[in-house]
C-alpha cells in the first residue's frame, strides 16, 4: 500500500519465511503461524495521522490470536471486515488493483 516502503517488503519477507518454516517444521510437530491484524490501538498506532478503520483494543487482538491458535490456523487475520478486503485486493490484476488502491487511499 502507499507509504509503506519499509513495512510492506519486510512483512512480505516475514510471511515468506513463516510459510517455509511451517512446511519444514510441521512434520516435527512445531506450529508456525502468521498474525496479520488490522489496526490495534497501541502507542505506535496512536501516532498515525490517518483514519484507522475497525480499530481494535489490544485485548480484542489477543483474543483473536488465541482463537486462531486454538483452531490451529496458519494465518490469523482480523478483523475480517477490514482484512478480508485487503486480501481480496491482492488477487486482482494490477490494472484493477492500482486504481482501486489509489481511489481507496486518495494517494
Amino acid at each position: 500500500l502507499p507509504q509503506s516502503l519499509a513495512y510492506g517488503p519486510t512483512k512480505a519477507a516475514l510471511i515468506n519465511l513463516a510459510e517455509t518454516l511451517f512446511l519444514d517444521l510441521r512434520p516435527r510437530g512445531v506450529g508456525v503461524s502468521v498474525v496479520n491484524p488490522g489496526f490495534v490501538d497501541t502507542p505506535l498506532t496512536r501516532q498515525n495521522d490517518f483514519t484507522m478503520p475497525a480499530l481494535l483494543t489490544p485485548e480484542q487482538a489477543a483474543q483473536a490470536i488465541l482463537r486462531g491458535w486454538g483452531r490451529g490456523a496458519f494465518e490469523l487475520h482480523f478483523p475480517r471486515r477490514f482484512t478480508l478486503w485487503l486480501k481480496l485486493l491482492r488477487v486482482l490484476p494490477y490494472r484493477w488493483y492500482f486504481p482501486l488502491v489509489h481511489r481507496m487511499t486518495g494517494l
